[in-house]
């Protein structure tokens, strides 16, 4: 991990384990915990925050406790050379929970989830294709869930790891951090933050020209 110069503690790892398990759990308490003060504890999870390992809290809901609803996991083949607009698409297609991009044949693994079958079918053989550009999907329903997980498991000594959101390549050292348009970004070095902005001037830029044309 040579010049990855961010790492986490063991401190911080037993923060994070507590909150992973009871996002609710309160400062005092944590700190009781794991044995320093309550300003410790707000100053580490503050930290934890600003670097992005922790990206929010939430309510984690049982899907089974729902009747009707149909879970399923997806293989398939991107289309599309614009990865940026293909992850805006999925993104705003809210039966899909979760994307991945994989090495294979297929190159996308989706998370979905359906009110019913009708539903699930229409997302895999006309919504997918049509809105996102996907092919070749294989869909495997989820009847029954063994063992669900959330978060990771997070060692003390861990190194962070940041790449690029412009040239994509792993940033060594500690990355310089922008805010454009209530978003959170990471790059390597000004020239690549200086030259995502462009790149979101000109989309914001369109959109808004599109909308007062509407």
């Amino acid at each position: 991990m040579l010049g990855l110069s961010i790492r986490v503690d063991g401190l911080d790892a037993q923060i994070v384990e507590l909150l992973q398990e009871d996002g609710r759990m309160l400062y005092k308490d944590i700190a009781d915990k794991v044995g320093v003060s309550l300003p410790t504890v707000k100053a580490r999870i503050n930290r934890l925050m600003s670097l992005g390992l922790i990206k929010k809290f939430t309510v984690v809901v049982d899907p089974d406790k729902i009747a009707g609803k149909v879970r399923g996991v997806l293989f398939a083949k991107v289309s599309p050379t614009d990865m940026e607009a293909l992850t805006r698409t999925l993104s705003k297609i809210s039966e899909v929970r979760a994307a991945h991009f994989v090495a294979g044949e297929k190159q996308l693994f989706l998370e979905v989830e359906a009110d019913d079958v009708e539903s699930f079918n229409r997302l895999i053989l006309e919504r997918l294709p049509r809105e996102a550009g996907l092919s070749d999907i294989s869909a495997h329903v989820v009847t029954q869930t063994v063992k669900e997980e959330y978060g990771v498991s997070l060692k003390a000594n861990s190194f962070l790891q940041y790449k690029c959101n412009f040239c994509h390549t792993t940033i060594y050292g500690k990355p310089i951090v922008k805010h454009y348009y209530g978003g959170k970004y990471y790059f390597s070095g000004e020239e690549c933050a200086e030259a995502y902005k462009r790149i979101l001037d000109q989309k914001y830029s369109e959109r808004k020209k599109t909308k007062t044309e509407g």
